[in-house]
């Protein structure tokens, strides 16, 4: 009886928000993009038709640089994405910029298609995967505020975490696309041709979802269109107009935006220097995806044929066969991380468990590595570091892969999201592009060692979210701010402990915030951050000004 209660319950909630979840899957084909682009890359490079195609040799001095080349020139139009994505997503919305992004995005997959028609040059290739990642950067950056600024608090990390979930499908379709055309040699440049040219699928499924989308009701307050806010949040919460709770919650975003209208980029960069509250969740957001990139999962993504090489897996096929095993492993733990973990163990217990377990996963493949040297048979401890590749795999699925998303697009304060997030996309492209380009430099040179660095910046990113990082499950957007006053790590070793964590309380419209001299007292959310600051009343006031009379 209870397992049919909760099973019902379940599916109540499910029709009750279908509306937030379908837009975040729809979204969330941009996360889809991200991954298939990084499963296919790492196959194809292996591929004889496409060294042949460009007059490549494996065996060169020089071909390692190539291929780092090759994969990190994309990283390099990501950046470049990402740092556009203020500007755009600011002046003509998140819809619209993710829009945008993708046609450029589909521009450059037809490009990295056709490279190498009669010549043997990488040029076209290199200006598709650089434009190509012009699209992408823009779209990663965007995606986490568009879905973020319209999913329900109670299930926002869920439908964050969708795009990690459609990033390892994406990425699991893109081993396998590899690994069936791994043995069609009779299509000579087509083989590798057709995987670059389904990159198209997640790019068209992108565009047409978001035809049928809202636009997000935040970004319609800061631009003074109350109406269609209260449309659009009427849309994605399968609300009347005049339904109050829908009207609070737009009250609430409307006192948000009085207390801090829009700003320009250099009005936003004053204000995030203007104070702790608003510096530290920048930071949090330049760290999750430094410390993200430093934990080497962008190293397992490109270049697992190769790892799994040195291990011992003599046959191109068997190693594109347990890369796609790796790639189900990441798909299928990431879905039961969002669907049973996530929004019930809390964002900060997830990535210092996560973190955990990948730095041992790590640890062991490069202490074997050590030990054993570069094998051409499979022995018992090379088969327990494959094990390992999928343990890691498995962790980073369950914390460091969806989690980062979620709490970058939920610090950030709603009139500063946009340059957050641009900084926190840019940072994380900035590191893949420097993982990808390094990894098969140091595989040559240090070989194991490599494993032990990525180890180390797991532990080193557990360490800073005992300390420096809050918990946000379940609070509203326009009360995070909160966990930022008073001693930050003071309050990050407090939401160690879930009975005592902050959230609660904050999620209760009231939070325990500390004197100087360390005692605690209770206050309300209206005295200690003013966010919600008024009553309902006022909020319908606020609204008035805003939007005008019309309202």
């Amino acid at each position: 009886m209870v397992g049919k209660a909760r099973f019902t319950a379940m599916t109540d909630e499910l029709y009750r928000q279908r509306r937030a979840y379908m837009l975040s899957l729809v979204g969330a084909f941009g996360g889809m993009m991200f991954g298939w682009v990084s499963g296919v890359i790492g196959g194809v490079l292996t591929l004889a038709s496409f060294q042949k195609s460009f007059a490549l040799d494996e065996n060169s001095k020089n071909f390692g640089d190539i291929q780092g080349n090759i994969v990190s020139v994309l990283q390099a139009g990501c950046i470049a994405g990402a740092m556009s994505s203020f500007f755009l997503s600011e002046r003509f919305g998140r819809k619209a910029a993710i829009m945008m992004a993708d046609v450029v995005f589909i521009i450059g997959t037809v490009m990295q298609t056709c490279a190498g028609l009669n010549t043997t040059s990488l040029r076209l290739l290199y200006a598709g995967r650089f434009i190509g990642g012009l699209g992408k950067g823009l779209i990663t950056a965007v995606v986490p505020a568009y879905i973020g600024e319209n999913a329900p608090k109670h299930i926002r990390g869920r439908c964050i975490g969708i795009m990690q979930l459609f990033h390892s499908g994406g990425m699991m379709l893109g081993f396998f696309i590899n690994f069936g055309f791994s043995r069609r040699n009779y299509l000579g440049a087509l083989q590798w041709r057709i995987p670059f040219a389904l990159q198209l699928v997640p790019g068209v499924c992108l565009f047409v979802g978001l035809l049928f989308q809202n636009e997000s009701p935040r970004w319609l307050v800061e631009s003074g269109d109350i109406p269609k806010a209260r449309r659009a949040l009427s849309r994605v919460r399968a609300l009347s107009e005049e339904d109050p709770t829908l009207l609070q919650e737009l009250d609430e975003i409307v006192a948000t935006f009085q207390k801090n209208p829009r700003q320009s980029f250099w009005q936003q960069l004053r204000s995030l220097l203007s104070s702790k509250a608003t510096f530290y969740p920048f930071c949090i957001a330049i760290m999750l995806n430094t410390c993200q990139q430093w934990t080497g999962t962008n190293s397992m993504n490109y270049y697992s044929p190769q790892i799994f090489k040195n291990v011992g897996v003599a046959s191109i096929s068997s190693r594109l066969l347990l890369t796609g095993i790796f790639g189900i492993v990441k798909f299928v733990c990431t879905a039961i991380s969002l669907a049973f973990l996530t929004e019930q163990l809390g964002r900060k217990w997830s990535l210092i468990i996560s973190g955990s377990g990948m730095a041992f996963s790590m640890y062991y493949i490069g202490i074997q590595g050590a030990i054993v040297g570069t094998s051409t048979k499979l022995t018992g401890s090379s088969y327990f570091a494959i094990i390992c590749v999928m343990m890691y795999a498995a962790f980073f699925a369950f914390g460091w892969g969806p989690v980062p998303w979620m709490l970058c697009a939920e610090c950030a304060p709603n009139h500063m999201r946009s340059l957050i997030m641009a900084s926190a996309l840019m940072t994380q492209w900035l590191f893949n592009f420097v993982i990808a380009f390094i990894t098969p430099i140091l595989l040559e040179k240090i070989t194991y060692g490599t494993f032990l660095v990525y180890g180390a910046g797991c532990l080193l990113g557990v360490v800073w979210i005992v300390f420096g990082v809050p918990e946000t499950k379940k609070i509203p957007l326009e009360k995070v701010h909160l966990l930022f006053e008073g001693n930050i790590i003071r309050g990050a070793l407090r939401d160690i402990v879930p009975s005592r964590a902050r959230a609660k309380a904050l999620a209760a419209d009231s939070i325990p915030q500390e004197k100087e001299g360390g005692s605690d007292r209770e206050t309300s959310v209206d005295s200690a951050g003013g966010e919600k600051g008024s009553s309902q009343a006022d909020g319908e006031e606020a609204r008035k000004r805003v939007g005008g009379e019309n309202v």
